[in-house]
Parts: C-alpha cells; structure tokens; sequence
C-alpha cells in the first residue's frame, strides 16, 4: 500500500483499519496523496471480498482525522481555473462536463458516496480536525465515534457551493444546521453533531480508541452473511432517501454557477491569496475575517476577540 493510506488487519478479530498518514500535515491531501487516494476504491472492493474482514474502522494518523484537500489544489486541479489572472475562463460547457463526469462516477470521485457503497460496517474513529473531504468520508461511514475535541465541517464553503453532498447533509444535519454550514462555513463540535444525529457517541480523546475498538469487536461477533446482508439492507434504505444520483446532478449546477461569481471589493478569493500568499497566507488571511469562535483553527478559535 501507498504511505498515505495505511491498511493492516487482524484476522481473529475480523478487524481492518484505514490510517490517514501525513500528521505533520494534519493528514491533508496533497497532489501527491491524491494519487494514493485514489486506490481507496479499489482497496475497498478488496476488503468487502476479504472474508477475514468484518468491519473496517476509517482513522488519522496524529492529532487529527483529517482537514481535506490542500488548499493549493483548489482551482486549477479542480475546477480547471487558472492561476494566471489574465488566463481565460474555462468555458460553461467545459466546467459542466466535469462536473457531470462527477455526477455519474459518485464511487469514484466522492468520498461520501464511496463510503456509502462500501459493503461491510465501517466506524469512523475521529479526532481533532475532520473538514473537507475527510468529513464526507467520516459522515458516509455507517457509525462515528469522536472525541470531544473533535471539529467537523466543509473549508470550501468559505470559497464556493460545495453542493455534491448536499441533500446527505441536509437529511442527516437539517435544514438549519445545514443552512448554517452554507452561510458561515463554521465547525460543528462533536456534541452538536451528536444531537444532529450524525456522530453516535463522544468521548474523551484518551477513551476514542478503546470505544471503537470495543464497538467494532461487538460488530463482528455477528455471522459474516448477516452482517453483509444488513449492510446491503441499510445502504439500501439509505441510498432511497437520499436520491444519491438526483442531488448529484443538480449539485452539478450549483457547484459550476457559483465557480463563475463576481468578487467584489473586500471579498476573499482563494484562488487570488493561494496565488498571491500560498496556503498558509491565504488559510491566515481567511481565518482573520472570522469572528473567534467560527475559526476552524483551534489556535484561532482560542484567541480573544
């Protein structure tokens, strides 16, 4: 396996981990990462066959489950933008395409719906930081267990309508909840997701490992064939109240219409203080806008007004 995704099992417990590997990174996914990311399906399509397997537990390496993709990737790597002021945009029917192609190809491309098609129980085992693309991949596993410190939401909302997971979120946070992700782009704490109905159970960081473990081994004292049944049975329910392929596609649209905005004087544009400051000028610059308490940092989340 790559270094970024670190796979082990224990074939008399039945259990399997994934490991997010880049802590001095706080598990990002880099240009390199992503390369390695994108053998999860595959690794995924081999432990749903590995009879030795009952349940997979998802986990960060270090302090953190994981803070999504690098900043520096956002817009030429995924939006077909480029750095270049003077460049021209991509055309609509160019963004539309890709957008589509991510609509069609949800396994492939979308932690969330990855993770909900996977045919054995998955825990997600979070601490610390789960934003961006971990989040989806924590919130499409079938139970989460936090730590109490843990922080959960989407960065990109602060730049863009990260709109492909939106009718799961909506369905699983509320309307409200949902409305203030969208809004301010501020971090939910495990005990708010808690009440959401989201994460199963908090605990203190100190206890987190033991708690999964302990729940995973309860999982796997259940017959192999009656836990796959009863996985295919809720992804099944689940997928029907969720319409993964109707949101998709209109999440295309929202996601494309708002790559075209129009900033204005004052505005935050990620792709200008990415270019101008690289990622911790610009992750800086974005922080210093907010109040406190909606930092996604736990430094500037700490400091005083």
């Amino acid at each position: 396996m790559s270094e970024y995704l670190l796979y082990e099992k224990d074939a008399n417990r039945r259990v399997a981990w994934i490991t997010f590997n880049r802590p001095e990174k706080l598990n990002t996914i880099g240009a390199e990462e992503a390369g390695d990311f994108a053998r999860l399906p595959t690794l995924l399509r081999e432990i749903e066959a590995d009879d030795e397997v009952k349940v997979l537990i998802l986990r960060g390496a270090g302090e953190h489950f994981g803070v999504g993709a690098d900043v520096m990737l956002l817009g030429p790597a995924t939006v077909s933008f480029s750095r270049d002021p003077n460049a021209p945009r991509p055309t609509v029917r160019q963004r539309l395409l890709g957008e589509r192609r991510m609509g069609h190809e949800p396994i492939a491309q979308l932690g969330l719906c990855l993770m909900f098609h996977f045919g054995k129980p998955c825990i997600a085992q979070v601490q610390g930081y789960c934003y961006g693309w971990h989040w989806q991949i924590a919130m499409g596993a079938d139970i989460c267990i936090a730590s109490d410190d843990a922080l959960f939401t989407h960065p990109a909302f602060r730049y863009i309508m990260e709109a492909w997971p939106m009718g799961v979120w909506m369905n699983t946070l509320g309307y409200q909840r949902c409305a203030e992700l969208v809004f301010t782009g501020g971090p939910f704490t495990a005990q708010e997701l808690k009440l959401a109905g989201m994460v199963n159970r908090v605990v203190p960081r100190d206890q987190l490992e033991a708690e999964v473990n302990e729940m995973a081994d309860v999982i796997a004292l259940m017959p192999l064939d009656v836990i796959v049944v009863a996985k295919h049975y809720l992804e099944t329910l689940r997928a029907v109240r969720n319409d993964l392929v109707g949101p998709n596609m209109i999440g295309c649209m929202a996601h494309e219409l708002s790559t075209f905005m129009k900033t204005e004087p004052g505005d935050f544009s990620v792709l200008r203080e990415t270019t101008k400051s690289g990622a911790k000028g610009a992750i800086d610059a974005r922080e210093a806008r907010y109040p406190p308490k909606y930092r996604l940092g736990l430094k500037g989340r700490a400091a005083k007004e």
